[in-house]
């Protein structure tokens, strides 16, 4: 009995042994398998780390990225605030000249009242209506007035295509050649907007001082 007992404890102390074994068999194959991992951690950390000149070129690439989103946010303001300028301006312009269609279709009134008064003018039994009409005529144009509508003043200036149309040249000694001697209807500004030109006579020289001076240029030529 006693030698069964001692062949049985003789076993289990194999057993243990043999246990003991195998798991230092067991972390030593799991440390060998580890090193390669290790390894190639550490490799690709390596790899991670760019050169210098990597660097470098990466960090001046953000740079001129940086520099053309800023460029093209400085057209973009600039492109705002020119648009918004322009709506700006139209928009006073359209206040500025909006009644333009209604101070043209007035102007003919005008020139009938001034027709009229100098009708009035001729004849000293109608001072009464001459009057009437002239208080009518310049209570008209102060109206106008206050919507920017004014006359400008044509006779004794020279002649300006921008702002006079010629009906008619005549001669004329008394007045410098090209001057406006006359008018046959007047010009209107709207603001600083031509409204409508003034109808004019211009002067030009006498045919006979033209043809002296003529004369005079051909014997100094000679």
């Amino acid at each position: 009995m006693s030698h069964k007992k001692t062949s049985t404890h003789h076993k289990s102390e194999h057993n243990s042994d043999a246990g003991h074994a195998h798991r230092i068999e067991i972390n030593s194959e799991e440390q060998a398998d580890s090193k390669p991992a290790a390894g190639n951690a550490a490799e690709k950390i390596a790899g991670a780390v760019l050169p210098a000149e990597d660097i470098e070129s990466r960090l001046e690439q953000t740079e001129k990225e940086k520099q053309a989103m800023y460029d093209r946010l400085l057209r973009s303001t600039a492109d705002f605030d020119n648009f918004r300028k322009r709506v700006s301006k139209e928009k006073d312009d359209l206040i500025r000249y909006g009644n333009e269609k209604l101070a043209r279709e007035l102007l003919p009134v005008i020139d009938n009242f001034e027709r009229a008064l100098g009708q009035a003018e001729k004849s000293a039994d109608n001072k009464a209506l001459r009057e009437g009409i002239e208080m009518i005529l310049k209570q008209f144009i102060a109206v106008l007035e206050k919507f920017g509508v004014k006359y400008f003043t044509s006779v004794g200036q020279p002649f300006d295509p921008n702002k006079h149309e010629a009906m008619v040249h005549q001669e004329s000694g008394e007045h410098e050649e090209n001057a406006v001697i006359s008018e046959f209807q007047k010009g209107y500004y709207l603001h600083d907007k031509l409204l409508r030109p003034s109808l004019v006579a211009v002067a030009k020289k006498p045919a006979e001082i033209s043809e002296a001076e003529e004369s005079s240029s051909d014997a100094t030529l000679h």
